[in-house]
């Protein structure tokens, strides 16, 4: 094709000039290969939005391309038989979809020559299942030739359900509506060009990556600018991706118009019971919408985000958005990442000395970086997002609170990190990091392992390599990867960069395998030698397949302490200590360096069983208290 395609022009979607920027910028950073012009209508009654959109693609490859592919995420609400039903039976999150009422249907699809309405066909990549309808494909007239750009004009319609995987409508106790528009209109997928994430340098054209709405894994889409028009009733308050340029009523409606940048995705919501509230950090704007029986909490989230811009600011680098909007929702809305805008929640009445509502808020602020900024694959690699992100979460939140920093009563104290670290002990999940989402044995334990395994992985990593090592693998891999996609690879190259070491053996068992991590110290016995001084023998086992660089402490009576370092290898080690005092105390790992080590209840030996058992009682009674406490803090 020899031409550029050009879509018919639509008056009604002309975009003011934009009065602030939506990033530090002064020009796209990514290659902006998309781009969409949405206007959207809110039927609140019927709980639907009217869209008409105009798509812009570019082609990036060398050939040309055929098709397109769409997500059409919001059919995985359409029956009981998409895979999503099929595989979460209605439940996501602890939250049930009381029917099968969502979906989203495009009404006419056309170039300026060509309706395509009819070539619109409906793929299974993954399952083969017939009745899903989340992945839609166009066979174009004409291929697309390489850098030419396509424009496609689209009129759809988005049925919102009731709110289930943070996406739909509900109805608060005094009577008025919430609404979370997300994953709400038809969405390209990507087209990854020879030499991007995992298609081959030598592969004689890209291909499309799309995957369907599945029960777990989330979405994967190109940058892309969004000029977003919104018509809501007039009392509606609405919060959306990136900035708002323009506001006016007309004839009982209110017209809100968004401008957005280097974003890969764009969501809104909207109720009239919404509190707006707003303050600044930096260059950027905080918006928090607050449902009105939470009002005594508006400084709680204003001081949490602000914490997490600072902190990510320091391990992670800039962030390049000039807004962020806060958002307490309803129900299963709660807890979620879209491009300068997260979903919180909270209680009433909410203690201090019990945090959730600062965990949830630095959590899904930090998903602004691996989620947003880079733009992670989290249907095919779920760790780059939800694990990077619990590991800073669990930095910030127990750098900032110290000890007791997601609770703190009575003397009972239970930090993130470690509390992350229980979990992944307790659940014993199945599966490796580098596990396609929608692969993992089960629900549970695609959520251990995608976010507390690898969270306890990089905490591991970081008592590998230390702490200043870590801090410049992280901003390497954010600055060399943003806007980019990048893929696991990219992370064990980052982390050698910064290093200077060959982390083959630890990425090879701990994030594609599934080694499991646990030294003992089985005995410590002391014998009198010839000549009035005393050998002390410990003996050392590997008890599982992962190995792991060992540092044995050995505790003397008269206060002499040596250690000794063992490659950790082998099945078992002896070691013996000729001194002038016996030894009273051997310790496995005793800087607790090594976090995936899955039960440090053997990892210390003592001749005096002093206080032992009420110190074991202790680590068992907090750990089954932080899985309690864990479990509540989801709810929130």
């Amino acid at each position: 094709m020899k031409r550029v395609l050009h879509a018919v022009s639509l008056a009604f979607l002309a975009i003011p000039v934009v009065a602030q920027r939506p990033t530090i910028y002064d020009r796209m950073q990514s290659e902006g290969r998309v781009s969409y012009t949405i206007q959207a209508v809110l039927d609140d009654v019927a709980r639907t939005v009217h869209g008409n959109q105009r798509v812009t693609w570019r082609n990036p490859d060398k050939v040309e391309v055929g098709m397109l592919e769409f997500h059409l995420y919001l059919n995985a609400f359409l029956n009981e038989r998409s895979t999503f039903m099929q595989e979460s039976g209605g439940v996501h999150r602890g939250q049930s979809l009381q029917k099968s009422d969502g979906g989203i249907t495009i009404d006419r699809l056309a170039t300026q020559w060509s309706d395509l309405t009819d070539h619109i066909t409906f793929i299974q990549p993954d399952d083969g299942n017939a009745d899903d309808r989340t992945v839609a494909r166009v066979v174009l007239p004409e291929p697309v030739g390489p850098g030419e750009t396509i424009e496609l004009d689209m009129r759809f319609t988005a049925r919102l359900p009731e709110i289930t995987a943070r996406t739909g409508w509900k109805i608060r106790d005094d009577g008025t509506p919430f609404f979370m528009v997300a994953q709400w209109f038809p969405k390209l997928g990507v087209y990854e060009v020879p030499g991007q994430r995992f298609v081959p340098r030598d592969a004689p054209r890209g291909c499309w990556n799309t995957h369907q709405f599945h029960a777990n894994g989330e979405f994967y889409a190109d940058f892309a600018a969004y000029d977003v028009t919104i018509d809501v009733p007039k009392d509606f308050v609405v919060g959306a991706t990136g900035v708002r340029i323009s506001e006016h009523v007309d004839a009982g409606r209110r017209i809100l118009v968004y401008h957005a940048l280097d974003v890969h995705d764009f969501a809104w919501t909207t109720s009239p019971a919404f509190l707006e509230l707003t303050d600044n950090w930096r260059h950027v704007t905080l918006r928090l919408l607050l449902q009105p029986e939470h009002r005594g909490q508006a400084q709680r989230h204003f001081e949490a985000a602000k914490i997490a811009l600072e902190k990510t600011d320091e391990l992670l680098g800039v962030y390049p958005y000039t807004s962020l909007t806060l958002v307490d929702g309803l129900g299963g809305a709660n807890g979620m990442e879209y491009p300068t805008l997260i979903t919180l929640g909270t209680t009433y009445g909410l203690p201090t000395w019990l945090r959730p509502l600062e965990l949830v808020t630095v959590h899904e602020f930090t998903h602004q970086y691996f989620y947003g900024l880079l733009a992670s694959h989290e249907a095919e690699e779920a760790w780059l997002d939800e694990g990077m992100t619990s590991y800073v979460e669990a930095r910030i939140v127990d750098e900032v609170w110290g000890p007791g920093s997601v609770l703190d009563l009575f003397g009972l104290r239970i930090d993130d990190g470690p509390g992350q670290r229980v979990l992944y002990e307790r659940f014993s999940p199945r599966g490796a990091l580098f596990t396609r989402s929608w692969e993992y044995p089960s629900n549970s334990d695609y959520v251990a392992v995608s976010y507390m395994k690898a969270s306890t992985v990089l905490h591991t990593l970081e008592g590998y390599l230390g702490e200043d090592a870590m801090r410049r693998f992280l901003r390497t891999y954010v600055e060399t990867w943003r806007f980019r996609h990048p893929t696991t690879r990219n992370v064990q190259e980052a982390a050698e960069t910064a290093s200077g070491k060959d982390l083959t053996w630890f990425f090879d068992q701990y994030v594609y395998g599934e080694a499991t991590v646990d030294y003992s110290v089985d005995t410590l016995y002391v014998m009198s030698d010839l000549d009035g001084g005393f050998r002390s023998t410990v003996r050392l086992s590997r008890l599982h397949g992962g190995t792991f660089p060992q540092v044995i402490e050995v505790r003397f009576e008269d206060g002499f302490v040596q250690r000794v370092e063992w490659n950790g290898i082998t099945a078992q080690r002896t070691l013996t200590f000729d001194h002038r005092a016996p030894a009273v105390d051997a310790h496995i790992d005793p800087d607790n360096l090594i976090w995936l080590d899955v039960n440090r209840l053997n990892n210390r030996q003592t001749l005096s069983d002093s206080g032992v058992f009420a110190r074991r009682t202790l680590v068992k009674v907090s750990a089954w208290l932080q899985q309690v406490l864990f479990a509540a803090a989801a709810l929130f």
